[in-house]
């Protein structure tokens, strides 16, 4: 659970004056990282109109560091400035803005991963313990690591499906805030793969991310499921020979028995949903065999077991034209 500012021992709460270098001063708590920023020359930067959003390591988590990594940084300003500016973000995000981000892009350059848990809401492999205390250019967030910038990370594609019909299709709208190199879908009646500027239900869509960023369709589309239009028609999408990119029609978990009844036994395969790894690449899940039942061999499943999930992309191979609804 994240805490307000208010337990923040002897926390200073901005009064219109007081700088994130100024709240951090009056707490106590930050001498090692102030003494860093000194050595960095950034005091002066976390001084200036901003805003900054900082996640601060107190004393205690520069402390645990491995002895004489605190004397080696200080000793090394490039090393040192790159860690610290790791630890910053423009603009003022508040707890409520951090939690609902699965990226934040850091004044260092790198993406600072964010991840929600039962045991709180962690930026990277810190724990922020202190959220949202104010000052006059942004906002302190506590955390109890210091962060590490990661090495370079190849950039990675997502396959992803919205199980909805929102009142607002634009890629500008339901992507808002995110980054991304590529968003495509694959036209199986051209046989293409497009840019596109919308994004419609049972269609799969492919978007590539900058390195070290992930992405989560079912928590990027939350509010966008709240202000979903109720279609006065199904919505439905015609499928072509050969391989189509695809949704679930559903917003449930299916079997592809299930999901895919509307087309019957004009489809051989379904495979997703797509697992990318850390070199970039990746691998489908599960292969579906229509007609087969059960676990056959490896990660070959009958389609009465392949589990077809909202917001994920799958293939689907079409022996007819048909539509799927």
């Amino acid at each position: 659970m994240l805490l307000s500012a208010a337990t923040c021992t002897a926390s200073a709460q901005d009064d219109g004056t007081k700088t994130i270098v100024d709240v951090a001063k009056e707490n106590g708590n930050f001498t090692t990282l102030l003494a860093a920023l000194d050595a960095a020359q950034l005091t002066d930067t976390l001084k200036g109109e901003g805003p900054f959003t900082v996640f601060a390591p107190t004393d205690s988590a520069f402390a645990s560091l491995p002895a004489g990594t605190i004397e080696a940084l200080l000793n090394n300003t490039e090393a040192l400035k790159s860690i610290l500016l790791y630890h910053v973000a423009s603009g003022k995000l508040t707890a409520v803005d951090v939690v609902n981000r699965t990226n934040l892009t850091t004044l260092q350059g790198k993406i600072l991963k964010v991840n929600v848990t039962e045991e709180g809401v962690f930026v990277g492999k810190a724990r922020i313990a202190v959220t949202d205390v104010e000052t006059s250019n942004g906002v302190i967030h506590v955390i109890n690591a210091v962060l590490i910038p990661p090495e370079d990370e190849p950039a990675k594609w997502y396959f992803f499906s919205i199980p909805f019909q929102a009142e607002n299709n634009s890629v500008e709208n339901l992507l808002a805030g995110v980054e991304y190199n590529s968003l495509v879908y694959f036209n199986s009646s051209s046989g293409v793969f497009e840019n596109v500027s919308t994004l419609e239900p049972l269609k799969g869509y492919w978007i590539n991310l900058p390195g070290g960023m992930e992405f989560n369709a079912s928590r990027q589309f939350a509010s966008s499921r709240e202000t979903a239009s109720a279609a006065s028609i199904p919505p439905s999408l015609k499928l072509y020979p050969g391989w189509n990119a695809v949704g679930s029609p559903s917003r449930l978990n299916l079997t592809a028995d299930a999901a895919f009844i509307s087309i019957g036994d004009s489809y051989a395969k379904v495979k997703g949903p797509w697992k990318p790894d850390e070199k970039g690449s990746g691998n489908y899940a599960f292969v579906g065999h229509n007609g087969l039942k059960g676990t056959l061999s490896g990660n070959q499943v009958g389609t009465d077991v392949f589990a077809v999930k909202p917001y994920e992309g799958y293939w689907i191979y079409v022996k007819e034209e048909g539509m799927l609804a």
